[in-house]
């Protein structure tokens, strides 16, 4: 993953497609290394490896609404992208182009929590659809936008 690829600021990335399969990514990523932690844990804390299926599953659904957003959070405020987002061609950038601040980062993915309402991002979707450069709540309040890269 590349530190701030050049981003192509006039062509904005879709949401149902590299968005979404990025997302995707990002969370099986996220899913495999907390439910792999919660594995080994259980193993240890419990007895054999029934335990540790059991701890795999707690750690995916209690661990992965917490880690996946504090992963998203560091990868795009260090470089824009996460590494789904660097496997799709895309990058967050702000309205001029220009790499995105920590604070940015922070916002747009603290505010996922409007852009999944009231369930599977229907808030967001909606939201990029109704404007020019497919922005989602998250990035019109952090003033952002997802762009291809040029590379």
């Amino acid at each position: 993953m590349e530190r701030y690829p050049t981003p192509d600021i006039d062509k904005y990335a879709g949401v149902l497609d590299r968005r979404f399969e990025a997302l995707l990514l990002d969370s099986l990523l996220v899913a495999i290394v907390v439910g792999g932690l919660g594995y080994l844990g259980g193993i240890v804390v419990g007895d054999g490896s029934l335990a540790g299926i059991g701890g795999a599953l707690l750690a995916v659904q209690f661990g992965l609404p917490v880690v996946l957003p504090l992963y998203q959070i560091i990868c795009e405020g260090y470089s824009g992208q996460t590494p789904g987002k660097s496997l799709r061609g895309i990058v967050v950038v702000n309205e001029y182009g220009s790499d995105i601040s920590w604070g940015a980062a922070v916002i747009r993915n603290l505010l996922r929590i409007v852009d999944i309402l009231p369930g599977f991002y229907i808030v967001g979707i909606v939201a990029a659809y109704t404007n020019d450069q497919n922005k989602r709540v998250g990035d019109m309040v952090a003033n952002t936008v997802v762009v291809y890269t040029r590379n």
